[in-house]
């Protein structure tokens, strides 16, 4: 039976996931604070300002008023960027009804605080009740939304909540995972923008496969002790929200936190690329170094990655002097 779902924020992804649900037969609300965005999608069924060449579901509702679409949705997906997930979760509070599920995709820890997003929501909704979700997992918008064969992974604590999602979004191009490590899943959604960036760095130094093999591994091993410390599950790494969400973000051409550090180990402009794109490792490497912090965990890979963030150290010289401090034993 089609649902009910709103999408709040038409961005990429956020426009993507409209897309699949639409597809699957669900009516979908998508509400932004970008007008010219919603109109585009109410008289031409697009959204060239995100998702190019994409012809839009005619399922997809654009919606101006926040209230009125997600009043009697059944899930309302978030999708907004992380430094403004408090604020609409405030907003929602004033709206939420009862059994609504929240989904969100957005990636990262919230500035300041570093707390995963699932825990930005929950603390503003002041709701102990409330269902709140992730979703993660190697996801290029503009791929899902074109239809090319897309794996995710969905995560609630509530098990049952995990699989009814799962049933909205699969189909014979998405396929969905499931999980209840909420932490683990969105720890890792956070820990491969950091790790990119040394795969990235390895493109800019011109190393080759076998080199970002080496460091891919030990990106890898450093996320699952991370993740195991911070209360996630170690195996959830191994699965699509760490190793396959790590694989599109570190060799994709289209991820920013590899391209940036490809331009910092090219020795390229990096600075003046960090004012035009948000790159969410940067501030995650950061915020993930001072939720370790007194743990007692070798982290040489990420204190590196730190270390010509921080303009301790130039990245090539960095990178060299990681490989050659490093063994096994």
């Amino acid at each position: 039976m089609p649902d009910i779902i709103a999408v709040l924020g038409a961005g990429n992804m956020g426009t993507a996931v409209a897309q699949v649900l639409a597809s699957n037969g669900h009516s979908v609300r998508a509400w932004s604070i970008e007008t010219d965005v919603l109109e585009e999608m109410r008289d031409d069924h697009r959204n060239t300002k995100y998702l190019s060449g994409v012809e839009l579901h005619p399922g997809i509702e654009p919606v101006w008023d926040l209230a009125k679409s997600v009043h009697g949705a059944g899930i309302i997906v978030l999708s907004v960027p992380s430094q403004i997930v408090s604020t609409m979760a405030t907003d929602l509070s004033l709206l939420l009804e009862p059994a609504q599920l929240i989904l969100n995709v957005a990636k990262g820890l919230e500035s300041g605080t570093n707390r995963r997003l699932s825990e930005v929501i929950l603390a503003a909704l002041s709701d102990p009740h409330a269902t709140v979700g992730a979703m993660g997992g190697p996801a290029i918008a503009i791929e899902m939304a074109r239809g090319m064969p897309t794996a995710v992974i969905v995560g609630f604590e509530e098990e049952h909540a995990s699989h009814h999602v799962q049933s909205l979004l699969q189909n014979e191009w998405v396929k969905v995972d499931v999980t209840t490590d909420v932490c683990g899943l969105e720890l890792c959604s956070t820990l491969k923008n950091v790790y990119a960036i040394a795969l990235g760095i390895c493109d800019g130094m011109g190393l080759g496969a076998n080199t970002k093999a080496f460091v891919g591994t030990l990106a890898m091993d450093e996320m699952g002790r991370i993740c195991e410390a911070l209360g996630g599950r170690h195996a959830t790494v191994h699965g699509l929200a760490g190793l396959g969400d790590l694989l599109t973000t570190g060799y994709s051409q289209h991820s920013r936190n590899r391209t940036l550090g490809e331009k910092l180990g090219a020795g390229g402009e990096w600075k003046r690329f960090l004012t035009e794109k948000t790159v969410e490792g940067v501030v995650a490497c950061g915020a993930v170094k001072s939720l370790v912090s007194g743990r007692r965990i070798a982290l040489p890979l990420l204190d590196t990655i730190d270390s010509v963030l921080s303009e301790q150290d130039a990245a090539a010289n960095a990178m060299k002097e990681f490989f050659g401090r490093f063994s096994y034993g």
